[in-house]
């Protein structure tokens, strides 16, 4: 194959402007896109549920969505300044936790809502117990003796007192824990 100067020029000139044309392309394609330093974005708020129950979420008083336990979502396109935040529980008034944030033209907030609740056991039964929570063993107590439950998630729980070593249940209650509140249950025959 014989190459002239003219037709060398030509292939050149070809390759020049395709890789112009590519480059084009990719600048004008990407002219709308945005990364996380475009100042036109607004921050937003992840919100985290690790409290044991379905709740609704509210920021400013406005309803924005529910969280399933374990789930997190995000509050896009929030306005710098303050905010509050509200946990209830889903389908109902009941508020579970509220907080105040501050969220910046600049920065993102994350939320993430847990159970401080305690449960105190008081044992006045006369001997000594074992306690149990939802079926998982927590303390024994000798009569007179007391021991806080920590970290109990909301919602509705078991507790049950048995003898150490048997099955048999001699007392038990229902707490809905529906806040970070301290409960007590005094065991008594």
């Amino acid at each position: 194959m014989k190459f002239t100067m003219g037709r060398l020029r030509k292939q050149i000139v070809a390759a020049a402007l395709g890789a112009a044309v590519c480059l084009g392309i990719f600048l004008f394609a990407s002219s709308g896109c945005k990364n996380s330093t475009t100042p036109d974005e607004k921050p937003r708020i992840t919100v985290r549920n690790d409290c044991g129950l379905a709740v609704d979420i509210y920021m400013d008083g406005v309803y924005q969505f529910y969280l399933e336990q374990k789930e997190y979502l995000y509050i896009e396109n929030v306005t710098p300044g303050k905010h509050t935040l509200e946990a209830k529980k889903k389908g109902t008034e009941t508020l579970l936790k509220s907080v105040s944030v501050e969220t910046s033209a600049t920065s993102n907030y994350t939320w993430t809502i847990k159970s401080t609740a305690s449960v105190t056991v008081i044992n006045h039964y006369g001997e000594t117990l074992s306690v149990y929570g939802d079926g998982t063993y927590q303390t024994d107590l000798k009569d007179q003796e007391s021991n806080a439950i920590l970290n109990i998630t909301y919602g509705e729980h078991l507790f049950e007192a048995k003898r150490p070593n048997e099955s048999q249940v001699l007392a038990s209650t229902r707490i809905d824990v529906l806040g970070d509140n301290a409960y007590t249950w005094t065991i008594t025959k």
